[in-house]
């Protein structure tokens, strides 16, 4: 089966076996993976022609010939209404997206195969063999090129698992529907591997909720980047999917003109409770806290707790393990196992299964003193109350976790 990089520069004839130039590009509707234009150059002028007018396509002899009446189209060309790429300007030494591996990766070579009359694409490859090929090609004869290639390492991607990513190109609805299937993790590994206009390309493809969960995983730094250069509306869109805290962090990363410009596009609820966190110093416990999370009143049944966790947001409750319970005026008067909130009979009041003796830290406890706190007494979640005991924040294991290790 053909390589592009054989491809390439092939001299092409007309019927009557006149040469008209060579060929230059391989026009694709990337929708069906089959080629549908040859792009020829002669010169300074690029000219273009349906593959069906094709009538020799031969790497292994050197040449392409044309078909009867074969009409140039000046130009590039393109195929209307298609998604079309230019297999060497588009693909080649291009950043792609290896789906199936969950990381970014670089075109070294694409290899085509003959289909029923068509020429199809079949796989990219990122490994030594295609990187060996081009560097070749045209200077070695095809056979010794590929008895070279075949004893080297090959990597390649079938083009089902590729999804390109550079500036202008368009993610395919397949491509896409991928990506968003992916675990957020993986996700944010993609896009820390990225420059910043292909970052604005990827997230701008997905839905917010889940562009959202995978900025979360991102670097700080990616993470400020990436706000900073996408448009100020989409930026909102995705802090208001974040958890507060989340979201404080990452407008505490940027220029003070655009995280106001950023926070004016929010909407006004989830805004104001940015605007409270940003308030707190970072190495503070006030500073760590989210204000969106659940909790008990202190005159409800077990039943009621039940059926209020059962409509909460399960963002909210990845890492709860113990339920706040508040008085009306908001002040913590303790906190109940969930093990024991769901073993308790269903008519039995919140308080008679709660601990008492909240483990509550203040706005302003150092980072230090929360990180005792959770070794100490093992907690997977923190509460955080006001200079009159109300409960004001939470703080969860997995962003302590993430400042000890990022050290910041």
């Amino acid at each position: 089966m053909p390589h592009l990089s054989e491809a390439l520069n092939l001299p092409v004839f007309d019927e009557t076996g006149t040469k008209i130039g060579r060929l230059d590009d391989l026009l694709v509707d990337s929708s069906r993976g089959l080629v549908a234009r040859i792009v020829v150059r002669s010169g300074r002028e690029r000219s273009s022609v349906a593959w069906e007018s094709v009538e020799t396509f031969s790497p292994e002899t050197r040449r392409v010939v044309l078909a009867e009446k074969a009409g140039l189209g000046r130009g590039p060309g393109a195929e209307p209404g298609g998604e079309t790429l230019h297999l060497k300007r588009d693909v080649l030494d291009r950043q792609i997206i290896d789906i199936r591996g969950r990381k970014v990766v670089k075109v070294n070579d694409i290899l085509l195969e003959p289909a029923g009359g068509h020429l199809a694409l079949r796989r990219v490859e990122v490994g030594l063999a295609g990187a060996v090929r081009r560097l070749l090609a045209g200077i070695v004869r095809p056979g010794i090129v590929r008895r070279i290639a075949d004893g080297l390492t090959a990597q390649s991607i079938p083009w089902d698992y590729v999804g390109l990513v550079e500036a202008g190109s368009r993610i395919r609805l397949k491509v896409h529907q991928q990506l968003a299937k992916m675990h957020p993790a993986d996700l944010a590994d993609i896009l820390e591997d990225l420059g910043r206009v292909e970052r604005r390309e990827i997230l701008s493809a997905l839905d917010p909720e889940t562009a959202a969960q995978a900025l979360s995983e991102a670097e700080p730094s990616v993470q400020a980047a990436v706000v900073e250069a996408i448009h100020v509306e989409r930026a909102a869109d995705l802090l208001e999917e974040m958890q507060p805290d989340e979201a404080a962090d990452i407008l505490g990363d940027l220029p003070e003109e655009r995280s106001k410009a950023v926070l004016a596009a929010m909407e006004e609820e989830e805004a104001e409770e940015v605007r409270e966190l940003l308030q707190f110093r970072d190495d503070s416990a006030g500073g760590l806290m989210t204000t969106d999370f659940f909790f008990a009143r202190a005159d409800w049944t077990v039943g009621q707790a039940l059926a209020s966790l059962r409509e909460v947001d399960s963002d909210l409750l990845g890492e709860l393990d113990e339920v706040p319970v508040v008085e009306a005026d908001e002040s913590l008067v303790g906190v109940v196992p969930l093990v024991r909130l769901v073993r308790a009979p269903e008519s039995g009041r919140v308080t008679e299964y709660m601990r008492r003796e909240a483990r509550a830290v203040t706005p302003a406890t150092p980072f230090a003193e929360v990180v005792e706190r959770f070794e100490k007494y093992h907690l997977r979640a923190l509460a955080v109350t006001d200079e009159f005991g109300r409960l004001v924040g939470l703080i969860n294991i997995e962003d302590v976790f993430s400042r000890v290790v990022t050290g910041e």
